[in-house]
């Protein structure tokens, strides 16, 4: 009966709230704004609103709003997703700033064919090594110490880094590429020394059989026998035997300019034991000629060597 009553005078008061306004009237959802807010919050009673209108809506304002229970707690949940991301945010940001901090310590140097990038430390390792991929690592052990002195600035610099350290890189790099024509001179000076060895053997050969035929054609064509004339073509006879084998053996090998750069065995040694010497004359501005005359004479003592191991 109670109930009955308060509805009664709400729908009365709707009317009389809303009747300056008849479009507001034709909202089924408008009527009854008023009094439903006052009575709401006066008493706070949901279950009046939901009795005029349905159990899923209440209204607020002007508008019809649904009523979604789980919306608190998705709430909560957005909230502690948010409350979460800063932190990895954060940890984002410190690994950005580390990446940074590594690639602000990184160098790059550049020098000829020569590219290197990375931390002063892994720089200093990957050109140090450069002597022995380059193959005169031998040199540098015997007599050159440039490349020595630079590597200890290089790691003495290493915690620094900076321009004084790349300065030293690259005076380290320019010394490598010397070393490098060196290297180039070395075996072409090898191989000239070859060919010419070849050639003097060729005109020992043709000059020997020469003068063996001379002897040989005196003493037939004589009655009477000189014995220095014998002797003479005894000693013709073996040198010529002997020079024929060296020309053989020259020849047999073949060799070519790759040869000498990808060394290998005896050749290796030889070279091993003739580049202090040569690196000096090198540097000296001593002239091709006598180079070539140097390491000739060193390839002679080779040939001869391998034909007696072989007898």
């Amino acid at each position: 009966m109670k109930r009955g009553f308060y509805i009664l005078i709400l729908v009365y008061t709707i009317f009389l709230s809303c009747s300056n306004d008849d479009k507001l009237l034709e909202d089924k959802y408008v009527r009854g704004v008023r009094l439903t807010n006052n009575y709401a919050e006066k008493t706070n009673d949901d279950t009046f609103l939901r009795y005029i209108l349905n159990d899923d809506y209440i209204i607020t304002g002007v508008h019809k709003v649904k009523i979604k229970p789980s919306v608190s707690k998705k709430e909560d949940t957005i909230l502690t997703k948010r409350e979460k991301s800063p932190g990895k945010k954060a940890k984002e940001k410190r690994k950005r700033i580390k990446k940074k901090e590594i690639e602000s310590d990184s160098i790059e140097i550049k020098y000829r064919r020569y590219h290197f990038i990375g931390l002063p430390q892994e720089v200093t390792n990957q050109i140090v090594t450069l002597p022995k991929r380059e193959g005169f690592d031998r040199l540098i052990q015997q007599q050159e110490a440039t490349l020595e002195i630079l590597e200890e600035k290089l790691i003495s610099r290493e915690d620094i880094g900076g321009k004084v350290y790349k300065d030293i890189a690259i005076d380290y790099l320019v010394q490598i590429d010397n070393h490098l024509k060196f290297v180039e001179f070395y075996n072409e000076r090898l191989y000239d020394a070859y060919l010419k060895l070849v050639i003097e053997a060729k005109q020992l050969d043709r000059s020997i059989e020469e003068e063996y035929n001379t002897v040989y054609g005196r003493i037939n064509s004589s009655t009477v026998k000189d014995s220095i004339d014998i002797e003479k073509l005894v000693v013709l006879e073996k040198k010529y035997t002997s020079h024929k084998e060296l020309l053989k053996t020259l020849l047999d090998w073949n060799l070519k300019l790759e040869d000498f750069q990808n060394s290998t065995d005896d050749f290796k040694i030889l070279k091993d034991r003739n580049i202090a010497e040569t690196f000096e004359m090198y540097k000296n501005k001593t002239s091709q000629k006598e180079v070539i005359h140097y390491l000739e004479i060193r390839l002679a003592d080779l040939f001869h060597n391998t034909i007696q191991s072989a007898e």
